[in-house]
């Protein structure tokens, strides 16, 4: 094309959401050079659905910031090839034809992601500028809004445009790290209690007799128990079968028994064995908790790990920030008692602990520096929940840091005192609150970049190793409907046959999810390369998969299996692997195409391009080689499977309606 020319003229695709009013778009200059940042000097007019004209000198500024020139040349070629000016281009066609100004924001991922975009008939970049980097929307799979702004606050206003500015030329990242070594078994052991540290253990009662015995018996009985003493507070608990219990132990020597004459509530009852305690460090414990041999031990030895460690809690079934496998709470994963889910928390998370902004009092190891410096659990919180938070958050305040010991895992009934639905709970909440006003914000940040989370998927991963049942990978599309259905189906059917894994697409690359295992973590692997991903999947022992869809994958599933070396089964749920539009429609509304040569299938993908096809005999080989190494490939009708043998596909399917 020659350069006084009109520029490239957009490409199928949505209409154009602005368009230029002071220049015709065919008389868009060629580049005589690159443009400053902002000095475009064009006005857009926006579609009557946006809320605000960008033709302000902010707007133009923006999008004059926004633009990588010499990116958009590279990736558009048939601009540089125009010799047209980048910017110029972009902002009279390229946002039209819906072209990423920058390698950081990926507008097609954008809109599919954030459904306000599509109903509102934004453009994916109008609508980031204006609302998305306000509300921390995600500019693109591999941007991580949240978690770079919780890196860098100064970005807070706009990540990606503080990206392009300032972190680019300064290495930052865009998305917290990947390893996948950590959700792997460990290779340390479990660190012990350090020389000279002794641990008071204080257990503060009221009732529940069977649960009260559990817990001091299991304490009791530990054999690797550091130095120190068991401390009991009974806050004048109304059952004599509990006092009389707790006077033979104090008889017996195993216990130092304090006592109330009337119910002061769990803050106060804590408080006084904490003190009673001094000078050592605490463990206090909840009454209706059972501990498995050497707890107590590991969590010293993480409160040792660094200088400033306040509290240390462990994993539990019942423990919110700390819960395994989910924060909800409830019985323990796969019905296991405390000591073989402790057996194997010690065996794939041997020594591994990561921060929290608070631990959790049900199990929770103080130092006594830590309490010396801070002080106790404030009484203003009565009957109890919200006091070791705030503890928590006035140590942090003082410089202190808190730790969730992964290798760890004590037992919490839970409610036993309390009970639920108890209105202090949510009063003691609302205090929690409006001390610390911060803290819900802090709490949520949290949960969305957990740290734990491969330390539970690891647990979760070993504990379908060692059940001894076949484990079957399911990959599907990630979009729901009769796809999803069928595989739920499947899971159902299985019962306690097998266990399942779930790959699907994921914003960010593939999840690995467990279907049949509700509340258990769930990860998302960069999906650049496979070798994250072999690992992960081999250590929850996959030994079969079934490919139930391929849309969707930035990977070649084939060569995943391939890799993984274990035998697959492929269910038929539509025409995808003859056809990148799905159902052998040239366009939606179309009718059956025929199935025509392919000069006739390329130039339908032309006209309509579809799932990034490009030619359709290379489209068919890909994806035939799944149907062709399969050991069974299931047909849901009679049709479905003559048409994959008219392809030569049919060699190992089976009728399945």
């Amino acid at each position: 094309m020659p350069a006084n020319g009109p520029p490239p003229r957009p490409r199928r695709g949505r209409a154009a959401p602005a368009r230029i009013l002071d220049a015709p778009e065919a008389a868009v200059p060629p580049a005589a050079g690159p443009a400053p940042a902002g000095a475009a000097g064009l006005t857009l007019l926006p579609d009557p659905g946006l809320a605000a004209a960008p033709g302000d000198a902010h707007a133009r500024t923006a999008l004059g910031l926004l633009m990588d020139a010499a990116w958009y040349l590279h990736r558009y070629p048939d601009v540089a090839a125009a010799r047209y000016d980048p910017l110029r281009h972009f902002v009279a066609l390229g946002l039209a034809e819906e072209r990423d100004p920058n390698p950081f924001f990926a507008g097609g991922w954008y809109r599919a992601h954030y459904p306000d975009v599509e109903a509102g008939g934004q453009h994916p970049l109008l609508h980031y500028l204006r609302v998305g980097a306000a509300r921390g929307d995600h500019p693109h799979p591999h941007f991580d809004a949240a978690w770079y702004v919780a890196q860098h606050p100064e970005a807070a206003g706009n990540p990606l445009l503080f990206h392009l500015q300032v972190g680019r030329a300064r290495g930052f990242a865009t998305a917290p790290p990947f390893d996948p070594g950590a959700y792997l078994p460990a290779a340390a052991r479990p660190p012990g209690c350090p020389p000279g540290v002794i641990v008071d253990v204080v257990v503060p009662v009221y009732r529940g007799l069977a649960e009260t015995r559990r817990c001091l018996d299991s304490v009791l009985a530990d054999p690797a128990r550091p130095p120190g003493r068991v401390i009991v507070v009974d806050d004048a608990t109304p059952e004599p079968a509990l006092a009389a219990y707790l006077d033979g132990l104090k008889a017996a020597g195993q216990i130092l028994l304090l006592r109330h004459a009337r119910n002061e509530g769990f803050v106060a009852a804590a408080n006084r064995g904490m003190t009673a305690a001094a000078p050592h460090d605490v463990a206090l414990l909840n009454a209706d908790t059972e501990v498995p041999p050497g707890w107590l031990a590991r969590l010293a030895g993480h409160a040792y790990a660094a200088p400033r460690i306040a509290s240390v809690s462990p994993f539990s079934n019942n423990a919110t920030i700390c819960g395994y496998p989910t924060r909800e709470g409830g019985p323990p994963a796969f019905g296991l008692d405390v000591a073989r889910l402790d057996a194997v928390c010690q065996r794939v998370n041997g020594g591994r602990a990561v921060a929290v902004p608070t631990t959790v009092g049900f199990c929770m190891f103080i130092r006594r520096a830590a309490l010396d410096r801070v002080g106790g659990f404030d009484p203003a919180f009565g009957r109890g929940y919200g006091e070791e938070n705030d503890f928590c958050l006035r140590a942090a305040a003082a410089g202190w840091q808190h730790r969730l010991a992964c290798d760890t895992f004590v037992y919490h009934e839970g409610a036993v005192s309390f009970g639920a639905g108890d209105p202090a709970l949510a009063l003691a909440q609302d205090r929690l609150a409006a001390r610390w006003p911060d803290y819900p914000a802090l709490i949520a940040r949290h949960g969305r970049h957990d740290p734990a989370t491969p330390a539970r998927f690891a647990i979760t991963a070993a504990l379908l190793r060692a059940a001894g049942r076949p484990v079957v990978l399911l990959i599907g599309h990630g979009l729901g409907g009769g796809v999803r259905r069928h595989m739920d189906e499947q899971v159902a059917r299985a019962g306690a046959a097998a266990q399942f894994l779930l790959l699907e697409p994921h914003p960010r690359g593939v999840a690995i999810r467990f279907p049949g295992l509700p509340g258990h973590p769930e990860t998302a692997v960069p999906a650049e390369a496979l070798d994250p991903l072999l690992p992960l999947l081999r250590s929850a022992g996959v030994s079969r998969a079934h490919v139930h869809h391929v849309m969707g994958f930035d990977f070649d599933v084939a060569a995943l299996l391939q890799r993984l070396d274990v035998p697959f089964d492929v269910t038929v749920h539509d025409y995808f692997a003859l056809c990148p539009q799905v159902n052998l429609l040239p366009w939606g509304d179309a009718q059956y195409c025929g199935e025509p040569g392919p000069a006739a299938c390329n130039a339908c993908i032309a006209a309509r391009p579809s799932h990034g096809a490009r030619d359709i005999t290379e489209w068919r080989r890909r994806h035939g080689f799944l149907l062709l190494a399969a050991e069974r490939v299931f047909c849901p009708s009679r049709d479905a499977l003559e048409r994959l043998a008219r392809h030569g596909w049919a060699g190992r399917a089976v009728l399945a309606p």
